[in-house]
């Protein structure tokens, strides 16, 4: 039997003695007790909900082209990490808890959503690249961030709008407000659900001031009259136009809290 090359004979030994080592690596930290658990990172997403809620006396859809751009976000808060802020001068950055979007795309993804669900206008979208749109809605993002206070734990989402027509024209504009929630848990996933809910109800009311405005400009530009739209709130168009539009609100509650005016409650805590 012929004997094989020294080198070889040196390579299995190395193989052998690096199996053994792993193995005995295995079994000691099978043995030891406090093994470390494995961290996970949790992504974060705020998307528009359905609506539930029907505009009396509106004439939507109305026949207009509107690009919604890009919302700008305060560098600071445009970053995967959700802020945490813990004083007005201290932050803290959490690697385990993180947007899955940019909070830029994410806020002007959710704000499309609800334009078109709203069916406010026959043509919604980011970009018009054959045509010019008849108006656009612009947008910034001043905070997006928990504020963490001993044992209490409050959401910001500060958030303005404007609408502009094809002369660059302000024709209406909003802050959001409320802009703040208290959450009772200190749970990431509490707080983006109360992001969220901020969001919703900000653009329910939003949706409804953009319609009363348009419809005032469709009104004058059609030459009819708006006396009564000035004078009351539903003015004196048809009745709502959506099929299927309901007057029944999405509450500002989710199973994790109840939403009092300007609180988010436990339900434990009620």
């Amino acid at each position: 039997m012929t004997r094989p090359p020294k080198s070889a004979i040196d390579v299995v030994r190395l193989i052998a003695v690096g199996f053994c080592t792993c193995m005995l690596l295995t079994s000691c930290g099978q043995l030891l007790p406090g093994k470390a658990e494995r961290r996970v990172r949790r992504q974060f997403v705020i998307e528009a909900e359905p609506l539930r809620f029907s505009i009396p006396h509106s004439e939507r859809p109305y026949e207009y082209r509107v690009q919604v751009e890009e919302f700008s976000v305060s560098r600071f808060y445009e970053r995967d990490q959700i802020v945490f802020r813990l004083s007005p001068e201290e932050v803290r950055f959490d690697p385990d808890n993180v947007w899955g979007v940019r909070p830029s795309d994410m806020i002007t993804d959710a704000v499309e959503a609800y334009l078109k669900q709203a069916q406010l206008f026959t043509d919604i979208r980011q970009e018009f690249l054959d045509s010019s749109p008849d108006f656009t809605l612009t947008g910034s993002v001043a905070a997006i961030e928990r504020f963490d206070s001993g044992d209490r734990w409050f959401v910001r989402l500060d958030v303005s709008m404007q609408l502009l027509n094809s002369q660059n024209t302000i024709v209406w504009q909003m802050d959001f407000d409320p802009v703040e929630e208290e959450v009772f848990d200190s749970d990431p996933v509490i707080s983006v659900r109360a992001l969220r809910e901020l969001l919703r109800y900000n653009m329910e009311r939003g949706i409804r001031e953009i319609d009363r405005r348009v419809l005032l400009l469709k009104l004058q530009s059609e030459g009819r009259d708006i006396s009564i739209l000035l004078d009351n709130e539903n003015g004196d168009a048809v009745a709502d136009t959506i099929e299927g539009a309901s007057t029944e609100e999405i509450p500002r509650s989710t199973k994790d809290y109840v939403v009092l005016p300007g609180t988010l409650i436990t339900e434990g805590e009620r």
